[in-house]
C-alpha cells in the first residue's frame, strides 16, 4: 500500500501539558469506539463507574465522552489524561490516540497529516518557508479504502492535485493570482467530469462579505470566534489588504501553506464523488477567511506575529473543519 504524508509529519508530537491550547478543552463530543467501551467495562468499580460517568450514549447506542464546563471530564488540572495515566495510550478511544492526526483512504493508497487546529501542528506547518513538500512510501499493509469498485477518477485526479500543488506554490504570482489559476483547473476538469459549467468567483470585495456571511451562520464552539466573524463582516470593504501584505513581507507563504494543506486533505475525495471544483473552492475560501481574520487583527492591534497567525489558523480550524455541518455550508457555498 503506498503511504503518502506531509515531511512534516513525522516532526509531530503532542505537546501535552506545554500546549497554550490543549484539544481536550474544546467542548467536542467524542466517539468512543465500542472496543475501548467494551474495556472499560472490564475494569473494576469504582473506576468503572468514574469512566462511565463521564460518558454519554446517544440514540444510535454510540458512546461520547460528554464535555464538563466546555472541557474533557478525564482532563486532570495539570492538562494531563487521566485515562492515560490510569490505563495507558493504548486504552484511549480510537479518535482521542488518532487526533489531531488525520487519515484518508483511496485505492491502494492511505494519506495522513496533521490538522490545522492543533498549535503545534501548525507551529510545524507555518514556520518553515521552504514551498510544502510530500512524502510517499510503500508498506506491507494491506489497502483499506472502504470503498467497493471502480475508482475512474483516481489517478487523473491524483496527476492533477499535483499540478494544483505546483500552481499554489507558484511564488511569481500573487495569491489572488493562484486562486484564480486554480479555479479555472478545477472547472475546466469539472466540465469533463460531469458537463456542467461552475461559475468563477469575482475575488471582489463582495465576494469576500457572500463568504464570510456563510461563516456567521454557522454553529460555533466559541462565540467570541462567531463575533470576531461577524466584525470583520460588518468591515469587509474597508479592510487593509495592501498594508496587510506589506507588513507580513515575506510571510505571505503562511497562506500558500494553508492552501496547500486544504487542498491535501479534501481535493482527492472527489475521487469517490466527483465533486472536484467544490473543494477546490472551498479550499481557497477557507484560506481567503483566514486572510481576512488576519487582516482584522493586524488593524486591531498593529501587528501580526506567526504567534497570531497560528493562533487565528486553529481557531477556524476547529470552528469550520471539525463540524460536518459547517463544512457542508462551504460546499454548498461552493455550489451555487
Amino acid at each position: 500500500m503506498e503511504l503518502t504524508y506531509p515531511v512534516y509529519y513525522k516532526d509531530f508530537h503532542c505537546t501535552a501539558d506545554a500546549c497554550h491550547d490543549n484539544c481536550c478543552r474544546t467542548g467536542w463530543e467524542i466517539d468512543v469506539d465500542a472496543a475501548t467501551v467494551d474495556y472499560y467495562r472490564t475494569l473494576p468499580e469504582p473506576q468503572r463507574q468514574r469512566i462511565f460517568a463521564g460518558l454519554g450514549q446517544e440514540p444510535s447506542g454510540q458512546y461520547v465522552i460528554c464535555p464538563k464546563d466546555g472541557q474533557c471530564p478525564f482532563l486532570t488540572e495539570a492538562g494531563l489524561c487521566s485515562l492515560v495515566m490510569e490505563l495507558g495510550e493504548e486504552h484511549i478511544g480510537d479518535i482521542c490516540a488518532l487526533h489531531p492526526r488525520y487519515r484518508e483512504w483511496f485505492p491502494g493508497r492511505m494519506e495522513i497529516g496533521v490538522g490545522l487546529c492543533c498549535e503545534e501542528a501548525a507551529r510545524l506547518m507555518l514556520s518553515d518557508p521552504a514551498p510544502a513538500e510530500f512524502e510517499t512510501v510503500i508498506t506491507d499493509d494491506d489497502p483499506d479504502d472502504g470503498e467497493d469498485g471502480d475508482f475512474p477518477l483516481y489517478l487523473p485526479l491524483l496527476s492533477l492535485r499535483e499540478t494544483l500543488f505546483e500552481i499554489a506554490q507558484d511564488r511569481t504570482l500573487s495569491l489572488q493570482e493562484r486562486a484564480e489559476e486554480l479555479l479555472d483547473m478545477a472547472a475546466d476538469v469539472q466540465r469533463q467530469i460531469d458537463g456542467t459549467e461552475r461559475e468563477l468567483p469575482d475575488f471582489s470585495r463582495f465576494y469576500l462579505k457572500k463568504v464570510l456571511e456563510v461563516h456567521t451562520r454557522m454553529e460555533a464552539l466559541n462565540p467570541a470566534w462567531l463575533e470576531e466573524v461577524e466584525a470583520v463582516l460588518g468591515h469587509a470593504h474597508s479592510l487593509d489588504w495592501s498594508g496587510f501584505s506589506a507588513s507580513l513581507g515575506q510571510r505571505g507563504y503562511e497562506y500558500e501553506h494553508i492552501l496547500v494543506y486544504l487542498l491535501f486533505r479534501y481535493v482527492l475525495k472527489a475521487v469517490f464523488d466527483g465533486e472536484l471544483f467544490s473543494r477546490v473552492r472551498m479550499a481557497v475560501d477557507m484560506t481567503l477567511t483566514m486572510a481576512a481574520l488576519g487582516v482584522w487583527r493586524w488593524m486591531n492591534t498593529g501587528r501580526f506575529t506567526l504567534s497570531d497567525q497560528i493562533d487565528v489558523a486553529k481557531e477556524y480550524s476547529k470552528e469550520v473543519e471539525y463540524s460536518d455541518e459547517n463544512m457542508e455550508m462551504l460546499k454548498n457555498l461552493s455550489e451555487t
